[in-house]
């Protein structure tokens, strides 16, 4: 039985410095101001792994006529992701009945079709989240391997060297993740 861990992450274009929590002394003029934008173009990424195995990079987007356009998570998209991308990946390799399904239980988590997509997928005694019978504790990043390990090692990994665009962006965690 291999027990599945998954979690979703952000991942700005650019890294900066929290001015906020940061004091820079320096002899040239303190009122240099670096523009910023009030909201950095990010990414939001899905991706999970077991001991053997990691599944994704999957982006959450919405394909515009400006282009790909990074969008928030909600049940519905939660759960075509998981029939159309996540649980098809699991079948390809043949380990849907040998995998352990762990969330966290937010919201998307556990809209009634999802739950029920779940339920078919890995029966009831496979899933961890909240509204199962083995519950997970919400936002416990310590307890979920993704936050703990993934994110972590993704974030020193990727952000090495200055990223131009979203769509480097995207390639460099693909990357990072398949190696």
């Amino acid at each position: 039985m291999e027990h599945y861990v998954n979690r979703r992450s952000r991942f700005p274009s650019q890294s900066s410095v929290n001015t906020q929590n940061c004091t820079i002394w320096a002899r040239e003029n303190p009122f240099q101001m670096q523009p910023l934008p009030l909201h950095s173009r990010k990414i939001t990424m899905w991706s999970g792994f077991t001991t053997a195995f990691i599944v994704g990079a999957f982006f959450f987007e919405e394909i515009r006529p400006a282009g790909p356009v990074t969008c928030a998570i909600n049940g519905t998209r939660y759960e075509s992701f998981l029939r159309n991308q996540f649980i098809p990946a699991l079948q390809q390799r043949g380990r849907v009945d040998s995998t352990i399904f762990m969330e966290y239980g937010a919201p998307p988590h556990i809209a009634t079709p999802l739950k029920q997509l779940l339920n078919l997928n890995f029966g009831n005694d496979r899933i961890i989240s909240r509204h199962f019978p083995t519950a997970c504790q919400p936002l416990l990043p310590d307890l979920n391997p993704c936050d703990f390990w993934l994110w972590g090692y993704l974030n020193a990994a990727v952000y090495g060297h200055p990223i131009a665009t979203l769509a480097e962006l995207k390639t460099h965690i693909t990357q990072h993740i398949h190696q």
